[in-house]
């Protein structure tokens, strides 16, 4: 992943080097420093058919899911072992009918619960409960504006409530992002989608490139070619600092390509010069690499611990 607003924040400050990375540190860490953030998708199934989705949601629930008295038990073991963040992921999680119960078992144990969501189904009741239970922070995928979105996604009127369900987050004091996963039919939606957001007053804009599993091994070829991606990235970098410089409060990262650092470097030296490109190579190198299986894992909604949520094939456990 690549926090790419806070990075160029960063590298750009006008701040003796030591600082510097004294700064990097504190706000990256290096990997094994930290414990993992686990991702749990509670459930397989969804409302939407997204061609992308990593997990394959069915429509209809599975039986072997995890039934709730084991969901609880998992809890106290993540707290157990010393996680500090899980997000509740699926297939959507709000349809499994105990989310709420489990999220506030998450922060009576001391764990720092989250959501992710197609937002659909996120009302402005469901939207005061995640506030009372403690929820900070709601991510919402969306694949473009709203006919391109609806289409692709199954679901005719899916983007207008995943909007009204990112206000009602909003007017519960939660923060809120966007996740849009990048194929070469969405490439045109994504500046679209950014300047909605811009104009909504979301406070993350992530853009996930297309990875090949569950679904997403039927996509194969429907990423962007290298030239075009390096265009896309290059202008929402740009984009970036542009916000920045604005005061905007919307941070733009990326995930899902371990090459977008070095694309970054590569703009931020033609953009800054040597000595910001030389500081965010340093923050760089000190996050460290792909994280999976370190500062990420994975549980199904089996209970199967995976390296990340995209890497199912590697079970551990």
């Amino acid at each position: 992943m690549l926090e790419v607003t806070g990075l160029l924040k960063t590298a750009i400050e006008k701040v003796p080097q030591q600082s510097c990375t004294s700064r990097a540190s504190a706000r990256y860490g290096a990997v094994g420093d930290a414990p993992p953030i686990v991702v749990w998708n509670v459930c397989r199934h969804c409302n939407l058919r997204c061609p992308h989705c990593y997990s394959a949601a069915s429509r209809r629930p599975s039986r072997s899911d995890l039934s709730t008295k084991e969901a609880l038990g998992l809890l106290d073991d993540l707290a157990g072992v010393g996680v500090r963040v899980v997000i509740f992921s699926g297939g959507e999680p709000l349809l499994r009918p105990d989310l709420f119960d489990l999220m506030a078992r998450a922060r009576d144990c001391g764990l720092k619960p989250l959501l992710s969501s197609n937002g659909v189904l996120l009302d402005g009741a469901a939207a005061r409960r995640l506030a009372k239970i403690g929820v900070r922070y709601v991510g919402i995928s969306l694949d473009g504006l709203a006919a391109w979105n609806d289409a692709y996604r199954g679901m005719k009127g899916a983007f207008a409530l995943a909007v009204r369900g990112l206000r009602h987050a909003m007017d519960a004091g939660l923060d809120v992002g966007i996740r849009l996963t990048l194929t070469s039919h969405n490439a045109d939606q994504v500046e679209r989608l950014l300047a909605f957001a811009v104009r909504l007053g979301v406070h993350r804009f992530y853009l996930s490139h297309l990875l090949y599993s569950g679904r997403g091994r039927n996509l194969i070829g429907q990423d962007l070619k290298a030239a075009d991606n390096r265009v896309l990235l290059f202008r929402l970098f740009g984009a970036a600092e542009d916000l920045l410089d604005a005061g905007s409060p919307l941070s733009i990262v990326t995930g899902g390509n371990d090459s977008d650092g070095p694309l970054f470097l590569l703009w931020l030296r033609t953009r800054h010069g040597e000595s910001a490109a030389a500081r965010a190579h340093e923050i760089l190198l000190r996050r460290g690499g792909n994280s999976a299986g370190e500062r990420i894992l994975a549980i199904d909604a089996n209970g199967r611990v995976h390296p990340d949520q995209f890497w199912q094939a590697a079970e551990l456990g």
